[in-house]
């Protein structure tokens, strides 16, 4: 009988390490699953990083950073920004990129820039052949050619990924600080910005990122500062209603008037500009955090 007992509390007492191990163990090995964000950022040169002088692509290892400081969760990222790239061109870029669709898979977050290279391509040619009330016209018949191109990107990424939650990034305009009295070219901004905005609202899980008033006026925020640059602009223009100014401004020699904007190009964002960048994302992130940290 004694041997009996003692081999019922060995079972017992071996029984009770195997339950007490696997509770330790099970919460364990779910928590070790969610240490570890997968974020994938796709799109333009500004998911690239053209501008950044610190080589941390721009927006993607700054949000990382700061995912990894606030949430405390160790992030993987994986960048597919291509400079000059239209939405058409990031989208066939994607879908003969193996690497590509594997990582936009197994991501918890997706980020999105897209639209600033189609709607350069159409308001630039415009904006130095055609007097400021001819702009926007032609730029509205554009609209729906743009929205059908951004949908098909936002469709091949929701089909490759049903789940994770997709940060959509709109554009600015570099060039306010120079053609302030442009109105034009923040109308054509924000008309394209609209595409962006809407196609990620019609969506469950994606959420929309402006960062227009910061890279657009810069340090120039204020109403009378920017009364101040729209009385420059049009003493610069010297009356004219051609687009001798538009030439003027792209081609800057050097210095820049936006604290944000690189002086090397006078279009992509600095450091300064990608950190404002990286702010407006996460805050939407942690506003939708529920989304992609578990």
């Amino acid at each position: 009988m004694p041997k009996l007992e003692k081999s019922v509390g060995s079972l017992l007492l071996g029984l009770s390490v195997v339950l007490l191990g696997s509770g330790v163990i099970l919460p364990m090995t779910q928590a070790k699953s969610q240490e570890s964000i997968e974020l994938v950022t796709v799109g333009d040169s500004l998911t690239e990083g053209i501008g950044d002088t610190k080589d941390m692509g721009g927006y993607e290892q700054r949000i990382a950073h700061k995912i990894e400081h606030v949430d405390h969760r160790d992030v993987q990222t994986a960048n597919f920004g291509k400079s000059g790239d239209r939405s058409d061109q990031i989208l066939k870029r994607l879908q003969a990129d193996p690497t590509a669709q594997k990582k936009i898979k197994h991501a918890d977050v997706l980020v999105v820039t897209a639209g600033g290279n189609d709607l350069q391509q159409e308001l630039f040619k415009l904006i130095q052949t055609q007097k400021e009330p001819n702009v926007m016209p032609e730029i509205r018949d554009t609209k729906a050619q743009y929205q059908h191109k951004f949908e098909q990107l936002f469709a091949y990424l929701r089909g490759q990924n049903p789940h994770a939650p997709i940060f959509v990034y709109g554009n600015y305009n570099p060039l306010y600080v120079y053609l302030a009295n442009r109105n034009d070219l923040n109308q054509a901004v924000h008309l394209y910005n609209g595409v962006n905005k809407g196609v990620a609202l019609a969506d469950k899980n994606a959420y929309y990122v402006s960062v227009f008033k910061p890279l657009t006026y810069g340090q120039y925020e204020t109403a009378p500062k920017k009364v101040k640059l729209v009385r420059e602009a049009k003493e610069s223009a010297q009356g004219s209603t051609d687009n001798k100014m538009v030439s003027a401004a792209l081609n800057q020699p050097d210095g820049e008037k936006n604290r944000y904007i690189s002086q090397a190009d006078h279009f992509h964002p600095n450091n300064k500009g990608y950190d404002v960048m990286t702010n407006e994302l996460f805050k939407v992130m942690q506003k939708n955090k529920k989304e992609w940290l578990h």
